[in-house]
């Protein structure tokens, strides 16, 4: 919740915290977003922006004092979008954790993959993310954790997964399953691998993940890996 929390203070940036200013920073996001995606991040101004809003730059840059500060919040509107990808349907879901699990992570890889590999331009802003907008990934990447920490302690509790630190196979299941999370790898092993072998390698790599967790033995992680310091 502390990326809504960061936006909402950043809501209040020209004095106001009101419907209307709620909603111009909306409109002003998702039109940044729509432009990242259609001609690149490194391509598209925040004059472009304005322009597209019928307002000026100055009147966008009342509620961002820069393009760096835009990218944060449209790393927020494209990471919370992953994740209402990621858990559509899974509250309802009929099956086992493991299953829940494995949905999760398929419609995680299927989204990344419909949505952003096919899209060069959409690299540059995963790129700016990286460099100005790593807070935010590191917020969406724990969100995941804790989408995927409950269902192995549901899991535990209904005796499918023994007792085990739900945190670190968290973190675990999230790092082993890495090539159909991060939208650049997989996006590198959708061209890289021979076709239709990324499809092939999913349900084995999910199974592999998921024995782990039945297994439930693994090494402490250092505190460095379970809490690191806020760089890249």
């Amino acid at each position: 919740m502390s990326d809504l929390l960061d936006m909402e203070e950043a809501a209040a940036r020209d004095g106001t915290n009101s419907p209307a200013t709620r909603e111009t920073r909306k409109r002003i996001v998702e039109k940044a977003s729509e432009l990242f995606h259609l001609y690149g991040y490194q391509k598209t101004t925040v004059a472009d922006i304005a322009r597209e809003l019928g307002m000026s730059p100055a009147n966008v840059y009342r509620f961002f004092a820069s393009k760096a500060e835009l990218t944060k919040a449209v790393t927020v509107l494209v990471t919370s979008g992953l994740r209402a990808a990621m858990e559509q349907d899974i509250d309802g879901c009929c099956g086992d954790s493991s299953e829940k699990l494995r949905k999760m992570v398929r419609q995680h890889f299927h989204h990344v993959r419909d949505h952003y590999t096919d899209n060069r331009k959409i690299h540059d802003l995963l790129e700016a993310a990286m460099d100005e907008a790593w807070d935010e990934i590191e917020i969406h990447k724990a969100e995941m954790r804790e989408s995927f920490a409950h269902l192995i302690q549901e899991g535990i509790e209904k005796g499918e997964f023994p007792p085990q630190d739900v945190d670190t196979s968290a973190l675990l299941f999230q790092h082993s399953l890495v090539m159909f999370f991060h939208p650049a790898l997989v996006a590198q092993t959708c061209r890289c691998l021979p076709e239709g072998h990324q499809d092939l390698m999913f349900e084995p790599m999910v199974d592999f993940a998921l024995a782990a967790l039945r297994d439930g033995r693994f090494r402490d992680l250092p505190a460095e890996v379970t809490h690191p310091a806020a760089t890249c």
